[in-house]
């Protein structure tokens, strides 16, 4: 049982929660949000903060990264599955290498795969899945995984930002 407060933006109808426990509770899957504007959060890990934009929508899901030409290392997209599934990622339409990190409703790391590169060849470009099903998939910059030392199991913190 979660315990948690809400705040209605009037003007997007974006519900912003906090809560308890590091989970987003289950009310997140009804909120209400269009393709073009991103829930804002932020993952912490390794002492390190990094700023996320929230893949939400299906479109933000579909076009994930390819929207960026480039980030820094605070920053990456954190995708939310609605459920726990095995979801598949590929490079297409991607500008820059990435490190893909699968986490469970506790946000804790169950799959990663460091240093992947666009996809070069339309026809070819392979899918990455995860060993195991996830809630939540951060996408960082290519590298950050090692630089981090960041291992199956490892946990992160997340919060919503209003």
């Amino acid at each position: 049982l979660f315990q948690y407060s809400f705040t209605i933006i009037e003007t997007e109808k974006l519900f912003v929660f906090a809560y308890e426990e590091n989970r987003i509770p289950d009310s997140l899957k009804y909120t209400q949000t269009n393709d073009s504007n991103y829930l804002k959060g932020y993952v912490i890990i390794d002492n390190v903060k990094v700023f996320v934009d929230i893949a939400f929508t299906d479109k933000q899901k579909q076009d994930g990264l390819s929207i960026k030409n480039s980030m820094n290392e605070n920053q990456g997209m954190l995708f939310f599955l609605g459920e726990p599934t095995k979801a598949s990622f590929w490079m297409k339409n991607m500008h820059f290498p990435i490190d893909i990190i699968w986490l469970d409703e506790n946000f804790s790391i169950v799959h990663i795969e460091k240093e992947l590169k666009p996809c070069t060849i339309a026809f070819y470009c392979p899918s990455y899945t995860p060993i195991k099903e996830s809630l939540y998939v951060l996408e960082t910059i290519a590298g950050f995984a090692n630089n981090h030392h960041l291992k199956l199991g490892d946990r992160m913190d997340f919060q919503l930002i209003d």
